[in-house]
């Protein structure tokens, strides 16, 4: 539904509510049967494989981890806005101007309606993610690590790739940045999400971006991962049981973390090396069985450069400043997820390949009459008119 079309109705009467609402449960009805249908696997799987927690026994927790990213991720996005209106393109009296744009555009009733089925079910989805990427040495145990090695090598004219970068990545402080932006990869998809869940122009692009990163999730980050079960350089000795070619990787990242420290007049400063903590949290949390959200281990294909390069795709259709970021953040979480010893370079260029398997996918999807028609009647309706 357009903007104007919600002017037919008095903005506060219950009846633009229902209606506003009923809407938007049409418009999200892929998602929201994906959500019932993906959420009830989850439980499923519990059950089949006799596992002693339940996928959603901490449900509240998944949602107040989302509502505190949700609200710091916005809040930031909302920041970065004000300051290049108010302070790069210096737009007079941009406060006022800034509380109309969020009063009458941000605030809407349409776009409140539109991202509230989106929002309310997300951490669903993520509760089934984690469950079933816990799961995944349950069903077929990390095997495939030797294999990555080898084809990473013969990719890389027989070297490693994280050899490959240590020239230009392998300084502390560069390594600290990297660590610290890659961390920030969850706050960005946050982000992006919200803002398109909200998104009340383009509903296409919307809904073709939220679809294709709720299938990546299953058939990238679920399916393609169990196929190729695999732990990752950080863990290649401890499933394979082999010599490890990352073990000077790893030294060296163990180097910076006990290393990251600053004198500030006469009083030690030091840094947390976030990427070494939650390496060790998810292998103690894997020894031990846990199936706590945001736990597992997967390292085949890469779901935090499938994500970023849906976020590059999405960027790519809003304009200059839009490609650039999404071109420095794919490249950045692709380079950050090798030089930190999460990922072989392979499992971001399968990553990469899934995600864009999946957008050409859900493109045509949309793309189909009947589709259109069931989710933006009254558009399909003025679209015949007007050919009539």
């Amino acid at each position: 539904m357009s903007l104007s079309a919600v002017s037919e109705f008095t903005p506060g009467t219950p009846a633009s509510w229902r209606h506003e609402l009923a809407a938007s449960l049409r418009e999200n009805s892929p998602l929201i049967l994906f959500t019932i249908v993906y959420g009830l696997a989850a439980v499923l799987l519990g059950r089949t494989l006799s596992i002693g927690t339940m996928p959603y026994g901490q449900l509240w927790l998944a949602y107040l981890g989302f509502l505190m990213t949700v609200g710091m991720a916005v809040f930031a996005a909302f920041a970065l806005w004000y300051l290049y209106h108010a302070r790069i393109r210096k737009v007079p009296d941009f406060p006022s101007a800034a509380w109309r744009r969020i009063r009458n555009d941000f605030l809407h009733r349409e776009r409140l309606m539109l991202a509230l089925p989106v929002l309310a079910l997300w951490p669903v989805t993520a509760s089934a993610f984690s469950y079933f990427k816990s799961a995944i040495p349950l069903i077929q145990p990390f095997y495939l690590d030797e294999a990555l090695h080898r084809w990473d090598r013969a990719l890389h004219l027989g070297i490693e790739p994280w050899r490959l970068l240590q020239p230009f990545l392998g300084y502390t402080w560069i390594t600290y940045v990297i660590n610290v932006g890659y961390a920030l990869w969850f706050f960005v998809f946050q982000a992006v999400l919200v803002l398109q869940a909200c998104a009340a122009g383009n509903r296409k692009l919307r809904m073709r971006y939220l679809l294709a990163t709720a299938l990546a999730w299953v058939l990238i980050g679920n399916l393609a991962a169990t196929l190729m079960s695999s732990a990752g350089p950080c863990y290649y000795g401890l499933v394979t049981g082999g010599a490890d070619p990352y073990v000077p990787l790893m030294a060296y990242l163990r180097d910076v973390a006990a290393n990251l420290s600053l004198d500030v007049l006469g009083n030690e400063i030091r840094f947390p090396f976030t990427a070494l903590m939650l390496q060790d949290l998810l292998w103690q949390s894997h020894a031990a069985g846990d199936f706590t959200i945001a736990m597992g281990i997967s390292a085949a294909p890469s779901m935090h450069v499938a994500s970023s390069w849906l976020i590059w795709r999405l960027a790519w259709s809003m304009g200059r400043m839009a490609r650039i970021f999404g071109s420095a953040f794919l490249l950045f979480i692709f380079v950050g997820s090798i030089h930190l010893g999460w990922h072989y370079a392979l499992d971001g260029y399968l990553g990469i390949a899934g995600a864009w398997v999946l957008w050409r996918l859900t493109g045509w999807l949309l793309d189909r009459p009947a589709v259109q028609s069931w989710l933006w009647p009254e558009r399909a309706r003025a679209a015949a008119l007007a050919a009539a």
